[in-house]
């Protein structure tokens, strides 16, 4: 039933469409906090304060403004994304390369978890998409990582990956991993700074030494 007549209920099933209300809620928010201080007003007074409101955001999103506030057309690559990714692009798993339906770009098949190689009979059976089971279908959807990017560099960032991290966040350690394999794109220094292998701790990394010790 959720293979075939119910496919639709997974994260990703619509490529870069949101999947949560969650930036309505907060555009709600400003609303409320900043233009009708969450009263109840007459039809006539809230058309002024939609108006108002409407002049407001297109000044304040005009590039020619000072500090304007810009859409977001690239996926923001966090310094924890880059380690694991530099660690990714560093491992011994072998990645299978087949041309990609879509002209100019290469589908990259890579083994997911611990495994370190993949073969011809498994990417056949990924894209075969038959299952008997919903147990089936989780071991073959999650057993394989199939990256999509264009043979163009500067365009590594739009790549695709069907992984759960990337439906989340529009970019992954797959996507930035291969780009770093190819040589699209060179991480950061600091992203080097953890063995390969260690996990980089939560916040930013720490700049001061230790106390007695020359810095």
């Amino acid at each position: 039933e959720w293979l075939k007549t119910r496919d639709s209920w997974y994260e990703g099933y619509n490529n870069f469409t949101p999947s949560t209300n969650n930036s309505l809620e907060a555009t709600n928010r400003v609303i409320k906090d900043e233009h009708t201080f969450r009263e109840r007003h007459s039809l006539s007074r809230f058309f002024i304060i939609a108006n108002e409101i409407v002049n407001k955001w297109s000044k304040s999103r005009n590039q020619n403004q000072i500090d304007p506030i810009l859409f977001s057309t690239e996926p923001t690559i966090s310094l924890k994304k880059w380690t694991d990714a530099y660690h990714f692009a560093k491992s011994s798993k072998s990645v299978l390369q087949i041309s990609s339906k879509t002209k100019g770009f290469t589908d990259y098949y890579i083994p997911a978890g611990e495994a370190e190689n993949i073969t011809n009979n498994e990417i056949q059976k990924y894209n075969r998409k038959k299952w008997t089971s919903f147990d089936q279908f989780k071991d073959l959807q999650f057993g394989i990582w199939k990256v999509t990017l264009s043979g163009n560099a500067s365009q590594w960032k739009n790549g695709l990956c069907n992984c759960p991290s990337f439906f989340k966040e529009f970019i992954c350690k797959h996507v930035i991993g291969m780009a770093i394999r190819l040589k699209f794109c060179k991480p950061p220094s600091s992203a080097k700074d953890i063995p390969l292998g260690g996990k980089r701790k939560r916040g930013q990394p720490r700049k001061a030494t230790k106390a007695l010790l020359v810095q």
